[in-house]
This record gives structure tokens, sequence and C-alpha cells, in this order.
């Protein structure tokens, strides 16, 4: 399974995307559901069962419902590898563009690991440490 299906994460919003009021510089339902999408996508991939709600145009996001997206992401981060350089969760008081760029960074270098590491597997019992392989006509 991969990502391909998936929009881009955004982790380069800015003050001048606030002030400016671009389309980054606001937290919309598209950002929600895109955040969900990976979270969606990770506990599939690595088998943690987790529920997302599915959000819509003009519905309100609660307090409640940022607890359960973050407490998402940190069961994830509990299950997987983490870059010492991935930022911490953050918490679901005074949202702003930081913390969005934040919790998309976090499923960013979820989903890299992940990605590098189905790139680079090496099935066990292909070789073993110590073990003796005999070519033909050595």
């Amino acid at each position: 399974m991969n990502n391909t299906n998936l929009s881009p994460l955004i982790t380069d919003r800015n003050a001048q995307d606030v002030a400016t009021r671009t389309q980054k510089g606001f937290y919309n339902v598209s950002d929600v559901q895109r955040v969900n999408s990976y979270i969606q996508y990770l506990s599939d991939v690595l088998g943690l069962n987790l529920t997302v709600k599915d959000f819509s145009l003009g519905q309100i996001l609660t307090r409640e419902d940022f607890d359960d997206i973050l407490d998402n992401v940190n069961t994830i981060r509990a299950a997987w590898y983490v870059s010492h350089e991935t930022p911490a969760t953050p918490i679901a008081v005074n949202w702003d563009y930081v913390k969005a760029n934040n919790l998309e960074k976090i499923l960013y270098s979820l989903d890299e690991f992940y990605q590098s590491v189905s790139i680079d597997k090496i099935y066990s019992g292909t070789f073993r440490a110590g073990h003796q392989i005999k070519f033909r006509g050595a």
C-alpha cells in the first residue's frame, strides 16, 4: 500500500499566509480531511485499526474532535519510528499555523520512514548471519 492517492501534506504555512488570508492561512475542512486521510492510511499499513471521523463542509470542529485527531497521531507515533527531528505532537489549545505545520510534519515523517522501510525491505530468511553460501562453479 502506498500514499500516491493522498493529497500532499502542507508543512510550510507562515505568518504571511495568515496576514494576507491565503488558502494556507486558514484551517479548513480540507485540511482536516487530508490529516485524517493520512492517519487512516498509516493506521491501515501499521495494523492499528484507528477510526477517524469524516468531516464535511459546514461541520463544526470541536475541541474533542481535535483531541481525537491528536490522540490518533500519538498512537501512531507510539507504534512506529519517529526521527528526533520530528516536532512534538501539538495540543489542541490555541491552534495556529505553527501547530498545523507541525501536525503535518509528523505525518510526513512517519510516512517517509514507512516508505523507506518498505523500499529497503530484505525478506527474512534470504540470508542469515554466519551462514555460508556456496555458489556454483566456486
